[in-house]
């Protein structure tokens, strides 16, 4: 065997040996990244897929308290009196433990990123304190009706009064959802707002409100004229709309304000100078708690369970954990 013979046997064992080293490294290094990717499988909490429970987890096990600080900073501003705060923060929890309960979807919430591209790096730090605060001094504390956590709804001002929700829905399944007085709400910069349209803005935004024949003639309707096919028909106690006819086809006050993007469905049509005047009260639903009059009461010196049961009627208050 000449030399040139014994460097190409050389080099050809040391080729495969180097190889099977190389797939050895690579099957070690890359079984365990599989094995935990396998165990982890999409990455969603397990209460997600109520199909996936143990029959001996109980909601409350299921339930991580440290999604409650962006929950609450997403539904609250941070200039919130703390009373009011914790209110929010015992919303929070209490919406959170009914969706995994009913295995709806949890209430949105901001991430740290998110917080800190809306306060400001500066006031970072003092607001996720507060939230923090308002959440462990609640800790475990939620609400309950007849057995079962409360549907606990909030909106930012009422119109004066807060609604029932039997009158909304016609039926007596949120018996806490009643109405309250909720006149401090008057002193909110939400409480009015006003918005001008021309007849052919208002048939335009209002797309399948109106016959395909006034949407054609658009142009030529006048305000008083239009605002003759649009009539008021119902409203509740705490005075928002329950039902308006629009060309003689009955719609729910909600089913307006959500197409128009208006405040609330608080609302009242008039013409003023050729054009239809809607002006609006409140804003938000009307359900539940109103943010301004918490923050009002909270600010009189109202300790948050107080808040809470001025809002939802006949509620408990149950500590779940601690």
């Amino acid at each position: 065997m000449n030399h040139n013979d014994v460097f190409c046997f050389i080099y050809y064992y040391m080729k495969q040996f180097l190889y099977r080293i190389f797939c050895a490294a690579a099957f070690f290094i890359l079984i365990p990244i599989l094995f935990t990717l396998f165990f982890q499988g999409n990455g969603k909490r397990p209460f997600k897929n109520a199909e996936l429970l143990e029959q001996d987890q109980t909601t409350e096990a299921l339930f991580d308290e440290d999604i409650l600080p962006g929950i609450v900073a997403n539904e609250i501003s941070m200039d919130t009196e703390l009373e009011a705060m914790k209110a929010q923060a015992v919303i929070a929890r209490t919406n959170c433990l009914r969706a995994i309960e009913l295995g709806e979807e949890l209430p949105e919430g901001l991430t740290e990123g998110e917080m800190i591209r809306l306060w400001g790096q500066e006031n970072f730090t003092e607001y996720y304190k507060r939230l923090e605060e308002s959440i462990s001094a609640t800790k475990g504390v939620t609400m309950v009706c007849n057995g079962s956590y409360i549907r606990a709804d909030f909106h930012k001002s009422s119109a004066g009064y807060t609604r029932d929700a039997a009158e909304l829905y016609g039926n007596d399944e949120l018996p806490y959802l009643k109405s309250t007085d909720c006149r401090m709400d008057l002193s909110s910069e939400d409480f009015l707002k006003v918005v001008f349209y021309t007849p052919k803005q208002l048939i335009e935004k209002g797309k399948g409100l109106f016959s395909e024949e006034t949407r054609t003639a658009a142009a030529e309707k006048t305000a008083e004229e239009l605002l003759a096919q649009i009539a008021v028909t119902k409203r509740d106690a705490a005075g928002y709309v329950t039902e308006v006819t629009v060309e003689g086809t009955a719609h729910s006050g909600e089913e307006l304000r959500l197409l128009y993007d208006w405040n609330s469905s608080a609302f009242s049509l008039k013409v003023v100078e050729g054009e239809i005047r809607v002006v609006t009260k409140g804003l938000g639903h009307g359900l539940g708690v109103s943010l301004y009059g918490a923050n009002q009461l909270a600010a009189g010196g109202y300790a948050y369970k107080d808040i809470l049961t001025y809002f939802y009627d006949g509620i408990e208050f149950v500590t779940q954990y601690d």
